[in-house]
């Protein structure tokens, strides 16, 4: 019964061993291809082919093309241009793309690439054909006629950006008295004319007309006039199509938190004493300033009567309880408690909070202006001038937004809270600021705290009698005690809020999707400037719709390639 237990077990481990071969089989099958089909992917980036082993001497170049051919499916034409030349090759294990592109070099032979074919020809034979053909596409565009197209905008700007205007209030205002009242403003907006639209689609679309080509842009209804050969005003429309879509929305909510917590607690302990001896001797002292003898007690005339500075008692004295032990023989006892205790808790929330387009700049400002006043001494001895300058106390918020194709938002964050602390009279105020400058990234409503300071300040003193206040328990009546803490906690937390349009979003009629290619039929001219040339010939065909959109045709040809 042992021995069948062992060969069962023997024969689960051979069974796994097997599963476990052929699994790593038709693993490594799986990660080879098929000599037959590396013939398609012979030029493409990064690709080495299975390696070979050629050995030949004085072979006609045709031939080694054919047995390369048949071995790796390549499609080849050979041009009448590759004439019986006879090569020698001894390669061993090298990639066989490798040594096709070192055997047509070494023979001065290129390769036009025709769809799936490969034609061979020599390579003057290739760049001849290639200036025949540049001077026929040449010829064909001087040839072709001129049509011009309107092309309106909805969402994108031909040329700048709208026009803003700007706070009127002002920063500075110097005055020849003293007084002034604050003022307070606010301001906000969906952009910032320094960072947000550039200089419209114009100069794209400049940079990719014919040399025969112009446009011009017409404020009024925000289009492009262009000018240019049919095939290259078709890819400019597809272009158009792309671009000019609408973005989305961010709106941004910002909350600045400042939370101040204090707690202050100081405790005072006064006493003196006095006490009259025989023949006019006596001793007082203390930390009490001001100790007034109890009546019937004669004190005598030349004891020195100076009293403490008082800096035993408590600077808050919320409860102060006085203690005396009376006349007891010739002596006095009295005694002063001073406490005090205060806590405040305080807590400061602004929120702004502002819309703006995606990449666009937004500021949102709401601000006090509170008047500092310094005077100088007047000229030759005459009246004092007295300058107002009025300064801002803002709470500001600056953000750009750039949304993510995986939804998040990147944010470019400037937030700034100030406020003016309680004044003294006659002095000018003090003005506390928070600012956060920050980029992060930001889930579609997410809150996240971008920034955050804790200034937490304890502090303990005490004033006491050298000596007596060591004394345990003893030493309580001869000194002060004073604790302080204070705790300012400052946060700022920001969401962002996608809004997408609610309507439906077209592309054009060519249906070209927002992230395409767009084959350029025709050379780029790049006319320097064609917003300042003389306008089109009204002679000359004018063609197409505000809207349309038609298909851009590839040029006739492809143009020849070198490997």
């Amino acid at each position: 019964m042992n021995s069948l237990h062992q060969i069962s077990g023997h024969a689960q481990k051979v069974m796994i061993a097997l599963i476990i071969t052929g699994m790593l089989a038709l693993a490594a099958a799986a990660q080879n291809v098929q000599p037959q089909r590396q013939g398609a992917m012979y030029g493409d980036p990064g690709f080495r082919g299975e390696p070979i082993n050629l050995n030949v001497v004085n072979a006609d170049v045709r031939d080694i093309l054919n047995y390369i051919t048949e071995q790796y499916g390549v499609n080849f034409v050979i041009d009448k241009s590759v004439k019986s030349v006879p090569v020698t090759v001894n390669v061993s294990e090298v990639p066989w793309n490798i040594a096709l592109d070192s055997i047509l070099r070494s023979q001065e032979l290129g390769v036009q690439v025709n769809g799936t074919i490969l034609r061979v020809a020599d390579a003057k034979a290739l760049a001849t054909e290639g200036e025949l053909y540049r001077a026929k596409m040449d010829n064909d565009l001087d040839s072709s006629p001129l049509y011009t197209e309107f092309i309106r905008l909805n969402y994108a700007r031909a040329a700048g950006t709208i026009g803003r205007g700007s706070a009127t209030s002002g920063t500075t205002t110097v005055g020849g008295n003293s007084g002034g009242s604050e003022r307070g403003g606010m301001s906000g907006g969906g952009g910032s004319s320094s960072n947000s639209g550039g200089e419209g689609l114009l100069p794209i679309i400049k940079r990719r007309l014919s040399r025969r080509g112009s446009i011009e842009i017409d404020g009024r209804s925000n289009s492009l006039i262009v000018t240019d050969v049919r095939q290259n005003i078709d890819a400019i429309r597809q272009l158009v199509a792309i671009l000019d879509q609408p973005e989305p929305q961010v709106e941004i909510e910002s909350r600045i938190v400042v939370a101040t917590r204090t707690f202050s607690r100081d405790i005072g302990v006064q006493i003196a004493g006095l006490v009259v001896g025989p023949r006019g001797s006596g001793a007082h002292g203390g930390t009490l300033p001001g100790n007034t003898p109890p009546n019937g007690l004669d004190v005598p005339g030349n004891l020195p009567n100076i009293g403490p500075n008082n800096s035993l008692f408590s600077s808050i004295p919320n409860t102060v309880i006085g203690l005396t032990t009376g006349l007891f023989g010739t002596a006095t006892i009295n005694m002063l408690i001073s406490a005090g205790e205060e806590k405040g808790q305080a807590k400061v929330i602004a929120t702004p909070r502002v819309t703006t387009l995606n990449n666009r700049k937004a500021k949102i400002e709401s601000k006090t202006q509170i008047p500092i006043s310094t005077i100088q001494q007047g000229d030759a001895g005459g009246d004092p001038i007295v300058t107002t300058t009025y300064v801002d106390v803002p709470l500001k918020l600056e953000i750009t937004p750039q949304i993510t194709d995986v939804g998040t938002v990147v944010l470019d964050v400037l937030a700034e809270n100030a406020s003016a602390a309680s004044t003294v009279a006659g002095a000018n105020p003090v003005i506390n600021t928070q600012i956060m400058e920050t980029q992060v990234t930001v889930p579609d409503g997410g809150t996240t705290v971008v920034g955050g300071v804790l200034f937490d300040d304890e502090r303990e003193g005490q004033n006491r009698t050298p000596g007596l206040s060591r004394v345990p328990l003893l030493g309580h009546l001869f000194r002060r005690k004073k604790v302080e803490r204070n705790t300012n906690e400052i946060l700022f937390f920001i969401t962002p809020r996608i809004s997408r349009p609610d309507f439906g979003t077209t592309t054009g009629s060519s249906g070209v999707r927002p992230s395409a290619t767009i084959i350029q039929p025709v050379a780029l001219g790049n006319p320097p400037s064609n917003s300042e040339t003389a306008p089109a010939d009204p002679n000359l065909p004018v063609s197409g719709v505000p809207g349309q959109s038609l298909a851009a045709p590839g040029p006739g040809t492809n143009s020849p390639q070198k490997p």
